[in-house]
C-alpha cells in the first residue's frame, strides 16, 4: 500500500447532501444537566435529612420526579445506542494494491481513504464509490470490491467514521458520514490526470441509505458523471430502524424518543432541517439516475420493510429491483446470483433519465 496526503478546501466546491456547520456547544446550563443536578440534590436530601423525609411535600416532589428520571434514563440509552457507533474490531485488508490517502472530513477531522485500480489490463470502465454498512468495515466487504476490480472498475472507499480503523464514534450521524464521503470523492480525483467519466455508487445496508442521499443530491466534479446507484439490501428509513430497535416496553415512550432525537439532531446539525420524521425515503431524496436494488429475499437483519418503502416510491422504469433467493444480508458472504445480476445490469448500460420529483 502506498500513502499520500491531500487536504480538500471545502470552500472551492459545491456541497449538497450533507451537513457542514459545526455542532452547537452544550455548555453547562442545559435542561438535562439541570434536571440531573436537581435529582441528585433531592436524593441527598431524602437520605441525609430525616426531618425532610417525614414531610408530605418531599414525597410529592419525589413522585413528580419519577417521569423526569424515566426521561433522563431514556435519553442516556438513546445517546449510547443511536448516537454512538458500535465498537468494531478492525479487520486487515487482504489486497496489497490498495492506495491509502488522507483527506479532511466533517468538522476538519483527518480521515483515511482507499483507492483500488482495476485489475484488468484494459482501460478502466469507471469509478465505483463503495459504502459499507453499519457495524461493518471496508475489510468485511473486500470480496464485493474485488469483484468490481476484476470486471474492470476502479474503487474508492473508506472505513466510515466510528467503524473499522476510524474511532470517531461520538455524536455519530449519517449526515456526518455523507459529508465525509463527499470529501473523499473530491480528494480521490487527485489520483487521476483526467477525472473518471463514469461514476457509480454502491451501498450495502446503511451504506445504501447514504448512497440514496448522495445520489439524490450530487455535487462536485462527479455530479455530471454519475451513471447509477446500486443498493444491496438497503436501509431506507431511520424511523423504521429506530422502531425496530425499541423493546416493546418502550413503544409507549416513542414520543419521548422522537423528542430526544429531534433535540440532538438540532444541536449536532443546526444548518440542515433533517430530523426524525423526515429522515426516510422519499423525503431524504430520490435519485434521478438509474437504480439497481439487490435485496436478500429473506433479510434477517432489516426485513423487507425498507425494500417495500423504496419500491413504493420509485419509478419502476428507473429502478431495476431484484429479490435474491439464497442471498444473505451479511457482507461477509457473497452469492453468485448477486454477482450475475449486478454484471447483467452494468452490461445493459441503462440510460434512463427521469424528471425531478417532489413529495409533500
Amino acid at each position: 500500500m502506498s500513502l499520500s496526503h491531500a487536504n480538500t478546501n471545502r470552500q472551492h466546491w459545491n456541497t449538497g447532501a450533507g451537513s457542514y456547520h459545526p455542532s452547537h456547544s452544550l455548555g453547562w446550563f442545559t435542561f438535562p444537566r439541570f434536571a440531573t443536578t436537581f435529582l441528585i440534590i433531592e436524593i441527598m436530601a431524602l437520605t441525609a435529612l430525616p426531618q425532610w423525609r417525614v414531610m408530605t411535600i418531599a414525597w410529592i416532589l419525589f413522585g413528580l420526579s419519577l417521569p423526569l428520571v424515566g426521561w433522563l434514563t431514556l435519553r442516556i440509552i438513546i445517546l449510547n445506542t443511536i448516537l454512538i457507533s458500535p465498537r468494531t474490531t478492525p479487520a486487515i485488508l487482504s489486497n496489497p494494491h490498495w492506495d491509502v490517502f488522507r483527506f479532511t472530513g466533517w468538522g476538519g477531522t483527518t480521515m483515511t481513504g482507499r483507492h483500488l485500480r482495476s485489475e484488468t489490463s484494459a482501460k478502466s470502465r469507471g469509478l465505483v464509490l463503495y459504502l459499507h454498512g453499519y457495524g461493518s468495515s471496508l475489510a468485511y466487504n473486500e470480496s464485493r470490491i474485488e469483484h468490481f476490480a476484476n470486471i474492470g472498475f476502479d474503487i474508492v472507499s473508506m472505513d466510515m467514521r466510528g467503524h473499522g480503523g476510524c474511532h470517531l464514534r461520538h455524536d455519530w450521524t449519517l449526515l456526518k458520514v455523507v459529508a465525509d464521503v463527499e470529501a473523499l470523492l473530491e480528494t480521490v480525483v487527485n489520483k487521476y490526470q483526467n477525472h473518471p467519466q463514469k461514476v457509480w455508487i454502491y451501498g450495502h445496508s446503511v451504506g445504501g441509505y447514504i448512497g440514496l442521499r448522495l445520489a439524490s443530491h450530487p455535487s462536485g466534479w462527479w455530479a455530471e458523471h454519475l451513471q447509477g446507484v446500486i443498493l444491496e439490501s438497503p436501509a431506507t428509513s431511520f424511523p423504521i430502524v429506530i422502531e425496530s430497535m425499541n423493546h416493546w416496553l418502550l413503544r409507549p415512550l416513542r414520543g419521548w424518543v422522537r423528542q430526544i432525537l429531534r433535540s440532538e439532531f438540532e444541536r449536532i446539525h443546526p444548518d440542515l432541517n433533517i430530523r426524525y420524521a423526515n429522515s426516510a425515503f422519499p423525503h431524504f431524496g430520490i435519485p434521478t439516475v438509474p437504480m439497481l436494488v439487490l435485496q436478500a429475499e429473506h433479510d434477517s437483519r432489516l426485513g423487507l420493510d425498507h425494500y417495500n418503502l423504496l419500491i413504493e416510491h420509485t419509478n419502476p422504469n428507473q429502478c431495476s429491483a431484484h429479490l435474491l433467493p439464497g442471498h444473505e444480508h451479511t457482507s461477509t458472504k457473497d452469492s453468485e446470483i448477486r454477482r450475475e445480476t449486478l454484471e447483467n445490469w452494468l452490461n445493459t448500460n441503462p440510460k434512463y433519465q427521469s424528471q425531478t420529483r417532489e413529495f409533500a
